[in-house]
C-alpha cells in the first residue's frame, strides 16, 4: 500500500516593512497590511564607469513596493543612493554593471479591508494625523475616510498629490455630513521625502478619524 504524505506550503510572511526584495518566483505575504508580492527577475539599469552618478531607471521600475540596487551583484546600501521618479543618483560613482531587483503586487479579490482609526485631538492646528508616505516610492493618493465627533458624522474622500520636481502640492476634500465636524486637512512636505496628511480642528473636541487609502506614482 502506498504512503500517502500531507504537505503544507507555506509562504513567506511577516510586516510590510520587514518585506525584502523576493527571489523570482517568490510569494511574500505582508500580514499587517494584507497584501500579497512575487520577486521578479533583476533588470539591468546600464553600466557605471566611475565617472556617472545619475541613471534611468526603466520607467515601469519607477514606483516598485520593494527596490534594491545592486552593482556587479552586490547589493548596494540604501544610505548610498537614492530615487526619484526614474532618475536613480548614487553618492559616489559606481563601477560596474547596475541593476534593480523589485517585487510586484498581487491584487487580492474580495478580501474585506480593514480601516486604519486615528483619534484625532482637539484644538489642533497643522498637527499630524499620523499617515505618510514615502514620496519615492508614491506621490498621489486617494482616500476614503470616515470622521466622527460629538456635532456629527462626515464621510467623504481626499485627494491628494505633490510634484516632487516643484515641492508643491494639491489636495481636495469631498464630503457629506450629519451635523458640521468643523475639521480641515492640509499637507505637509516638509520632511525630505514624505509628505504627511495633517489636520486642524476649529471645535475643540476630539474626532475619530478611519480611512481606506490607493496609493501611486504619477511620474
Amino acid at each position: 500500500m502506498a504512503d500517502t504524505r500531507i504537505s503544507k506550503i507555506q509562504v513567506r510572511q511577516g510586516n510590510f516593512s520587514d518585506l525584502p526584495v523576493l527571489d523570482p518566483g517568490e510569494f511574500g505575504y505582508a500580514k499587517d497590511v494584507r497584501r500579497l508580492f512575487i520577486g521578479n527577475d533583476t533588470v539591468n539599469v546600464g553600466t557605471g564607469n566611475g565617472a556617472l552618478t545619475q541613471f534611468t531607471v526603466p520607467i515601469a521600475l519607477s514606483e516598485p513596493n520593494i527596490l534594491t540596487v545592486f552593482v556587479d551583484g552586490v547589493a548596494v546600501n540604501a544610505a548610498d543612493y537614492s530615487i526619484s521618479g526614474t532618475t536613480l543618483t548614487f553618492s559616489s560613482a559606481p563601477t560596474g554593471v547596475i541593476t534593480v531587483g523589485f517585487n510586484s503586487e498581487i491584487e487580492i479579490d474580495r478580501d474585506i479591508t480593514l480601516p486604519a482609526q486615528v483619534q484625532l485631538a482637539a484644538n489642533a492646528v497643522n498637527s499630524d494625523t499620523g499617515f505618510q508616505i514615502d514620496t519615492t516610492l508614491y506621490n498621489a493618493i486617494v482616500m476614503d475616510y470616515t470622521l466622527q465627533s460629538t456635532n456629527g458624522v462626515r464621510i467623504g474622500q481626499i485627494r491628494f498629490a505633490t510634484d516632487t520636481s516643484a515641492s508643491t502640492t494639491t489636495i481636495d476634500d469631498q464630503y457629506t455630513e450629519t451635523g458640521v465636524v468643523n475639521v480641515t486637512f492640509s499637507v505637509d512636505i516638509g520632511t525630505p521625502n514624505t509628505m504627511k496628511l495633517q489636520y486642524t480642528d476649529y471645535d475643540n473636541l476630539i474626532s475619530k478619524f478611519k480611512y481606506t487609502y490607493q496609493t501611486w506614482n504619477t511620474n
